[in-house]
């Protein structure tokens, strides 16, 4: 189950089922309370509300964050609000679902297909359910380039770590960056650093598998190739069905 839909589940039921309540306050389901108890169910019941409450909404702000890195376009994002216009979508919907679901992942999900079929709104959906990180390729690079500066405040050594070692990772635009030979060094190291850590990875393209893996090179290419799973996303692009839907209301 999705972490999100989990707190929201478990929240209603705290609130409306008192035995569930109870246990989660360490007392007993059944029965009346002494005294003492019912002073403490009292006491702690709103505190743990508070909590999952809290927990509830650092899930739904998480897009939100800095700590995110999502840009604002999906910052609202989530897999709730994701439209499947056609089987294929939710095809893509449940794939991505159940690789987030995924006990003991440490995989890679490649999200290939044409520019505004909902890739990178199912990745940053994943992001807001894993409270994980999103990065574009091109930002990457700047970031690891920056860092031999001088004056930045990590050094090369640190960002390659920091990456290597999220907890969950979405890479986006692989493919489209002018350093090509730096784009492949950088996801050559990452992914086989995320592989040994044992972490999971979605990353995502408009280039076609063939494409992609002819693109990143061989070392890139065999990992993806041996712990990657694809997802193809072929319909029309969003983008161009709400001009047409536009167009037509006129």
């Amino acid at each position: 189950m999705l972490y999100e839909q989990k707190l929201i589940d478990e929240l209603k039921r705290f609130e409306t089922d008192e035995h569930y309540a109870r246990e989660k306050c360490e007392l007993p389901a059944e029965g009346k309370l002494d005294p003492v108890n019912q002073n403490y169910y009292e006491s702690e019941k709103p505190k743990i509300h508070d909590k999952m409450k809290e927990e509830l909404r650092k899930v739904q702000g998480w897009n939100k964050s800095l700590l995110s890195n999502i840009p604002l376009r999906f910052s609202e994002v989530s897999f709730f609000n994701f439209e499947c216009k056609t089987e294929s979508d939710k095809k893509n919907l449940d794939s991505v679902i159940k690789f987030v679901e995924r006990k003991n992942n440490e995989g890679v999900l490649i999200l290939t297909g044409k520019r505004g079929t909902g890739k990178t709104h199912l990745g940053a959906a994943a992001v807001r359910d894993k409270l994980g990180y999103y990065v574009v390729i091109e930002d990457l690079i700047y970031k690891i380039e920056s860092s031999l500066n001088f004056k930045s405040d990590q050094t090369e050594e640190e960002v390659f770590r920091d990456f290597a070692t999220k907890e969950f990772l979405v890479i986006d635009e692989i493919g489209r960056s002018l350093k090509r030979e730096k784009e492949i060094e950088i996801l050559s190291y990452i992914l086989r650093k995320r592989y040994d850590n044992r972490l999971p990875t979605i990353i995502i393209t408009n280039l076609e598998k063939r494409v992609l893996l002819k693109t990143v090179g061989e070392a890139v290419a065999d990992r993806l190739c041996e712990t990657g799973t694809t997802v193809e996303f072929t319909g029309e692009s969003y983008r161009v069905l709400k001009r047409k839907e536009m167009n037509d209301a006129a």
